[in-house]
């Protein structure tokens, strides 16, 4: 896979998508998460999925923390302004830093954050700077998860705990001929095409390839359902009027995520996880 053109696609549908995220998710890039047999808003859902970071984390104030694609900074944010500590927070998408500045400016929390345009698989930190490190969402963004891996590897403290917000899917041979079809254009469409090497009861191996030790994983995909759910009912009637006849996919893949994996994760082909580790 060529990097340039991935890193090409990836900022492109950043910038095509903004907006959308702007209106359905307040520039959030995460699904929230819904207790069982709690009725809450999605902006509620969302803090408590937040605080879930911190408690996997096991957060503290004196931690110095690394935001691996850290989006709009709406988490980063969150968790300076909850648990005192420092983050550094890293994305290649150039408009999204400005963002991030601007929410920590409003939120008092500048001094506690820094935000950074670099790639995580060539980062710039020490070895042993970070006491955690987290992703929501975007690990399936990397070009080469492996050598991702071991670049958070590198630059985390002996002792340290990460905490990897992920997707999983099933194997190839569990999903329809039309199911693969459209995971393909939609994986292609979000520049998450290492998204196949996340598959269930198997992403764990990785880590501990990668050196990772005390491995956990936790499904949580039926606490992330409302969210999908919610999205779905944004998509349904473009994706179906518009998207679907004319097989626009790649070109609408958040609508055709939106509808689609709504479907894929109802049979268990898609699952949501937290994986925790410790080096």
């Amino acid at each position: 896979m060529d990097e340039k053109e991935h890193f090409e696609r990836l900022n492109k549908y950043y910038e095509k998508s903004k907006l959308g995220y702007d209106i359905a998710l307040w520039g959030a890039k995460h699904f929230g998460f819904y207790p069982e047999g709690k009725n809450i808003t999605e902006k509620e859902a969302q803090v408590l999925m937040q605080e879930l970071v911190a408690k996997k984390l096991r957060l503290v104030s004196k931690d110095v923390v690394l935001d691996a694609g850290c989006g709009q900074g709406v988490v980063s944010v969150f968790l300076a302004k909850r648990n005192g500590c420092k983050i550094e927070g890293i994305t290649i998408v150039p408009f999204e830093i400005n963002k991030a500045n601007l929410l920590a400016k409003k939120l008092n929390v500048s001094d506690k954050v820094n935000y950074s345009l670099m790639n995580y698989n060539k980062m710039k930190f020490n070895n042993s700077y970070f006491d955690c490190i987290y992703t929501t969402e975007t690990l399936s963004h990397s070009i080469d998860v492996q050598k991702t891996l071991k670049e958070f590897f590198r630059v985390l403290k002996k002792g340290g705990r990460v905490a990897f917000f992920e997707y999983t899917l099933a194997e190839d041979k569990d999903f329809s001929k039309y199911e693969m079809k459209i995971l393909n254009k939609i994986t292609r469409g979000t520049a998450t095409d290492r998204l196949k090497d996340f598959r269930h009861d198997k992403f764990q191996n990785i880590l501990l390839k990668a050196g990772f030790t005390s491995v956990k994983v936790e499904d949580i995909s039926q606490n992330t359902k409302p969210s999908l759910a919610r999205l779905r009912k944004f998509a349904i009637v473009p994706y179906y009027l518009f998207v679907k006849p004319f097989g626009l996919q790649e070109k609408f893949p958040n609508a055709s995520a939106a509808v689609e994996f709504y479907k894929m994760a109802e049979k268990g082909l898609i699952r949501y996880n937290i994986f925790t580790a410790n080096k």
